[in-house]
């Protein structure tokens, strides 16, 4: 990619981003809201959020705090409006709907991220491997 490929649009800075003592971990987009789902990170208690914000003017929509021990979090867009929060370095694995942790598993290996493959296919990255999943289908 060259510079002359794409056309700077805007850029945003603490504090509309998140405080100056908080780092942003992950950054996804999800096709089926047009939204930006982030994991933050608040450096003063180690407490992770997720947040998701307008793709244009990153106007905070919601957010929630995610439980961890260990690790961090990482977030993959699931079919119809759907997230999911890995904790990379952990095992848990949690399905975020309407806003809210609707179900977590404790995964069998050590978990690094996930992602979404045409709404049927959930690929799992474990510390020694690559995992695929088929989605269950709603009748």
């Amino acid at each position: 990619m060259k510079l002359s490929s794409c056309k700077f649009i805007n850029h945003w800075t603490p504090p509309k981003t998140c405080a100056a003592y908080e780092d942003i971990w992950c950054i996804r987009y999800h096709p089926d809201t047009d939204q930006l789902g982030f994991t933050i990170l608040d450096t003063r208690n180690d407490q992770w959020r997720m947040e998701v914000r307008s793709r244009d003017k990153l106007t905070l929509l919601w957010q929630l705090v995610l439980p961890i021990i260990s690790g961090d979090w990482e977030i993959s867009p699931l079919p119809n409006g759907d997230w999911i929060a890995i904790n990379a370095c952990g095992v848990r694995l949690g399905q975020i709907t309407n806003k809210r942790l609707t179900a977590a598993i404790d995964y069998r290996r050590e978990l690094r991220n996930a992602i979404l493959i045409n709404n049927i296919y959930f690929v799992v990255r474990t510390k020694t491997t690559i995992e695929f999943h088929q989605l269950k289908r709603s009748k």
